[in-house]
């Protein structure tokens, strides 16, 4: 009885540790803190998402992050940046670009993650890129030209100086509030990134709070 008793009693301390752990996430641990960028969003917390298209972790993220962005806080606002650490980015860069530009970017955001990694479309590539364009609504020659365009490359530069700012070295990495910085790889899990971001913003509301 006695060896239960001390089984149970460690089982409940650590059990009441995790959810602590969890609901504070530990600097250098679970996030690290970086040079305080500009907000983009006024008052609200902001909360980026660096990615990849052609990044299967990411990929595997992305319906967990459709669900979490399902109930949005008020306080707090979203954005995605494609990151671009490597030259050979810079299509799939482009692409997300472009989709915005056009239109269909909340549409073919998640097609554009099925197409890479469960259709094996090489969407890198010019010509199979603007086919698949064309077969998912999208008008070739238009959407051709917004690719090449002048605005396309200035976007695909500011996203290579935003991922350098925000030091960003693994995708997918999520930076709160301009200062805290996490990523799956960070966490060795994809399902803890979004219950950190969680801890994260409510660090950042009691952080704002005090002020």
């Amino acid at each position: 009885m006695g060896r239960f008793t001390a089984a149970l009693s460690f089982a409940l301390i650590f059990a009441a540790f995790g959810v602590t752990a969890s609901a504070e996430p530990m600097e250098d641990v679970d996030y690290v803190l970086i040079p305080l960028q500009p907000g983009a969003s006024g008052g609200r917390i902001e909360v980026i998402e660096f990615f990849y298209y052609g990044c299967d972790s990411c990929y595997r993220f992305e319906p967990m992050l459709s669900v979490w962005l399902n109930e949005p806080a008020p306080d707090v606002s979203f954005r995605r940046v494609p990151a671009l650490r490597r030259m050979e980015w810079v299509p799939l860069t482009r692409l997300y670009f472009a989709l915005e530009e056009a239109g269909a970017l909340d549409r073919l955001h998640g097609e554009v993650y099925r197409a890479i990694h469960e259709k094996g479309i090489n969407l890198g590539d010019s010509g199979e890129l603007l086919k698949w364009a064309e077969m998912n609504g999208l008008e070739r020659a238009s959407f051709g030209k917004i690719l090449n365009s002048e605005s396309m490359s200035a976007k695909v530069q500011k996203a290579r100086d935003t991922t350098v700012a925000y030091g960003i070295r693994a995708t997918p990495s999520i930076v709160v509030d301009g200062k805290y910085l996490t990523s799956g790889g960070m966490l060795g899990s994809l399902d803890s990134l979004l219950p950190v971001v969680d801890g994260l913003i409510d660090k950042a509301r009691r952080e704002r709070a005090v002020k």
